[in-house]
Formats: structure tokens, sequence, C-alpha cells
């Protein structure tokens, strides 16, 4: 057979949540790795995401979960949902099957069971003991009856950044076969001009004269975007201005904007970015801040750097782990207040030419750690293997 026969006789096939740009970088996950092995993408709609998904190069087939009961949308789907979801996903020869705690996992783990295909689990930081928090029991249930085997059973298991693999290890009580693969950006050729900077702020509507800090995400509280806020306007840097945008979770953008009052030009709240307009967010900053309780990647940090931005990350942040030395921002070891303070005026106060300096480093770490060369690379060789190991025989009789 022909390489690449053999190549295109090798199919994946990516299985996902609810594919809708509003829930950001899974979203940015599943389309990245998808386009990355040629994948058609098998989705569980749910009705969580806010806008469609744009129109892909590839085949999209969806499961209607919107009206499903939840001992179907969390643990195990009709007969009919079943047949809808095994019709369109043909006959793979491997799965990607993204997120966890639904009804999904337990789908994948049966439908390759049956047939000796593997799969790849890809958790997106859903491992991290800070997510076993909330709703606690519910989880913890859900990982006995369901979880634990199915990522013993993966072929592999997929994670972003070295921490969280250690984390999810530390809460299967297991090591399981991992790999682990940042998610891909683009990292510019140079550095912003001043020129594109004040160009880009124009277009923008915000004032040209300050020193910008920017938090892109989902107004959520896992991301902690009150407390952001509320920690820059205490902070008192007035040659400096916050710069928020995203889409509404649990936080909306009224309540962050009547932490403006009385009315100062230090904060600017956003709804969500697209396109140009999006690409204008990080021309226009001087650097990015995320200050979540856990980001197992954050794209949005990733992509900043790869525009030459200086980063401000909170410790739950696992990419710092990656980016400690590389001296392109602040990553303070604690959580505190304080620490978040003192991060900011050291934005504040820092040479114009030094922060240049550590968004360049920045650019460089971008172009070097989260390149779409190596991230295509890293799966081909992934899938290489997989596909020279003789194929096993299906374990059981089980149906899905």
């Amino acid at each position: 057979m022909l390489a690449a026969e053999k190549e295109q006789s090798f199919a994946a096939l990516s299985v996902c949540l609810d594919l809708s740009p509003s829930h950001g970088g899974a979203y940015r996950a599943v389309v990245d790795l998808a386009r990355a092995v040629a994948s058609p993408i098998l989705s569980f709609q749910d009705g969580t995401g806010r806008l469609p998904c744009e129109e892909l190069p590839l085949p999209l087939c969806c499961v209607d979960m919107k009206t499903a009961s939840p001992w179907r949308r969390f643990a195990r789907l009709s007969s009919r949902q079943t047949l809808v979801a095994t019709a369109a996903a043909q006959s793979p020869a491997l799965v990607f099957c993204h997120s966890l705690f639904r009804s999904h996992n337990d789908w994948v783990r049966r439908f390759c069971l049956q047939r000796g295909v593997p799969y790849i689990a890809i958790p997106h930081g859903s491992l991290d003991p800070w997510v076993f928090q909330n709703k606690r029991l519910r989880k913890a249930c859900w990982m006995s009856a369901f979880g634990r085997q199915y990522c013993r059973e993966a072929q592999l298991m997929l994670f972003a950044t070295e921490s969280e693999k250690r984390k999810a290890e530390q809460t299967l009580g297991f090591v399981p076969p991992a790999a682990v693969i940042p998610w891909p950006v683009n990292a510019l050729p140079a550095l912003p001009t001043h020129q594109e900077q004040t160009a880009a702020r124009q277009r923008l509507g915000l004032p040209l004269d300050r020193r910008m800090l920017l938090f892109f995400g989902r107004y959520h509280s896992m991301k902690r975007p009150l407390e952001t806020a509320r920690a820059f306007l205490d902070t008192n840097l007035p040659d400096a201005m916050l710069v928020m945008a995203g889409f509404e979770g649990d936080v909306t953008a009224e309540q962050l904007r009547r932490l403006n009052w009385p009315k100062r030009d230090c904060l600017h709240v956003l709804g969500p970015l697209l396109g140009e307009s999006r690409t204008d967010l990080f021309v226009a900053a001087d650097a990015f801040i995320s200050w979540s309780y856990r980001e197992n990647f954050c794209y949005s940090a990733a992509e900043s750097l790869g525009f030459g931005r200086a980063v401000i990350l909170s410790p739950g942040n696992d990419l710092c782990g990656e980016l400690r030395g590389e001296k392109c921002g602040w990553f303070p070891v604690d959580d505190s207040l304080e620490s978040l303070s003192q991060s900011l005026r050291a934005f504040a106060a820092l040479p114009r030419d030094q922060l240049a300096a550590m968004g360049e480093a920045g650019r460089l770490a971008a172009q070097k750690q989260f390149s779409q060369t190596s991230f295509h690379a890293k799966l081909r060789e992934i899938m290489s293997t997989i596909r020279e190991t003789k194929p096993t025989k299906p374990r059981s009789r089980s149906t899905c």
C-alpha cells in the first residue's frame, strides 16, 4: 500500500461536547486537532453554546442532547441516541474524545471496545483537583461509575501541559499512558509597531495614552473577572487601563461595568470580539492577565505571547510551569491579592523597553513551544505509533 493510501485508510474521528465558539478554548482545541488530523467531528449538542460553529472544511455530525434527561446526558445514551451516534461515527481507526463528565465518554468506550478501535482521551483540565470543589459528590460518583474505567481503557491520555498531567495522575490515583502536546497558536514574525498599536486602539475606540492590560476570556467566576477588575481599580494605576472582553458566563458585563463607578477611564468592559476586532485587541495591548483559579492551558495567554505581549498569570495557570524560565511576564507563586497587586504595579512601572523585551521573549517562546508545525508533528507521531501497533480484538461482546 502506498504511504498516501495508508494515511487515508487510517481515519480518525473527533468526538466532543456542544461545538460552539462561545466555549472558547475547548472549541478551538477540538477544531485545531480535527484540522490537524483531517478528522470529521461528532458533537453531542446540549444547547449550552451561544454561537453556531464556524463553517469548517470538515464533516460535522451532531447528536441532539438538548431534551435528554439528566441520566442520558451525564451517564448513558438512549438506544435512539446510540444509533444516531454510531451511524455518524461510521468506521474510524482511531477516536479522539474531548472532555469528561458526560455520557459521550461511556459511549466512546463501548463503541471502541466493540470494534477493537483505540481511543485517545483529552480531559481539558477536568481532572484538576480544583474541579472537584464544585458538585464534588456528583463528579466523584461519575468517576467511580464511568470515568476511571474510561481513562484506564484509553490508548492514551492527551494533556496540554506537564502540570495538567501531574494533577490528573493525582486525581486518578494511577499513571495512565500519556502525551503532553500544547495547543497551537500563531506567533507574529515581529513585535507590532507603535503605529500598528495606535491604529488598533483607534479602531477599538480605546485611549491612546495609557498602558493597556488585557483580560480576554469568558466572564466566568472560575476566571475571576470581578476579582481581577477590583484588584486593578484598588491598586490605583493612573497611567494604566484594564480592557476586558469576552462572552458572558455566570458573570455579566454589566456587573463588571458597575465596578467602574464613579466612571473612570481605566476600566473598559467590552463584549465578545471576533475576527479582526479580536486581533486588534492583542495588538492594542501591552500585556495580558489571567488570574483564573484554574487554566489547563489558556489559549488567550499563549496567543498573547504570540503577539509579543507579556503576561501576568495566576498559579492556577498550568502554563506557568512551561514559561517561568522564559522571562516573558509575572508568575506569582501564591494566589493572594497582594501578589496580584504587586504584579500590577510592576507592570505599570516597568520601562517600555524592558516591557518590549518581555514581549519579545514571549513571542520567541510561543514560536518554540506552541507552533502549528510542532503540534502537527507530535500528533502524526502518535498516530503513526498507534497505526503500527498490532490491532487488538474486542475484549467483550458488550454493545454500545
